[in-house]
């Protein structure tokens, strides 16, 4: 009685661990198939989206101020101050290549100089006669259609005075009132480059 108590428990027992291991599924093999998942066709998709977004931007971002704002009136903004600050002093002796640089960038975008050097403009003593006295002559202005780069050389220049030129003609921004004063090297040069050429503003004067 007992061996047969025994033998059933025995089975009983071998009967519910073969139970619990057929309850065990494994994943079923997927065949082979060279086409890509669905979610990773999407997650391509979607990147090239937003490649060609980011190239759309970059394009827009590079447009000329003429093109992006068509059929709107063109606006000048100045900054003005001492010819003698502007073309001698040390502190400002980089200005020559960072608008040498600008031109080369614009002929890259394949877009028009909108900036120039005025020598004595002469809509400041008929625009702005108050202000006017606050410069010493003789005076020039560096003009363009760019407020933003106007602001970015107002910090980089520092002592200057900006005008935003409102319903100004271009021939009347443009006009020039004077000539700049010829100057004689100051000091001992000790900068590891030579000097800059006197003379090297007349490439960005206003062409008439």
């Amino acid at each position: 009685m007992a061996q047969t108590m025994r033998t059933q428990c025995t089975s009983g027992t071998a009967l519910s661990r073969k139970a619990s291991v057929a309850t065990i599924s494994r994943p079923l093999a997927r065949p082979f198939t060279a086409q890509r998942p669905v979610s990773a066709i999407v997650r391509a998709n979607e990147v090239a989206v937003n490649r060609k977004t980011i190239v759309a931007r970059a394009a827009a971002a590079t447009e000329s101020p003429s093109a992006q704002h068509s059929g709107q009136t063109k606006e000048w903004a100045a900054l003005v101050c001492n010819c003698d600050f502007f073309f001698n002093d040390p502190q400002n002796e980089s200005i020559a290549e960072q608008l040498r640089e600008r031109v080369r960038f614009f002929k890259e975008q394949n877009r028009e100089i909108d900036f120039y050097i005025v020598p004595e403009p002469v809509w400041l003593d008929k625009k702005f006669p108050e202000l006017a006295k606050q410069v010493k002559r003789p005076c020039v202005a560096l003009i363009s259609t760019d407020k933003t780069w106007i602001t970015f050389m107002k910090l980089r220049i520092d002592r200057v005075l900006r005008f935003d030129l409102k319903d100004m003609p271009d021939s009347e921004v443009l006009a020039v009132g004077g000539e700049v004063p010829e100057y004689k090297p100051v000091g001992k040069w000790t900068a590891p480059y030579a000097r800059y050429t006197p003379g090297w503003w007349n490439a960005f004067l206003p062409k008439h």
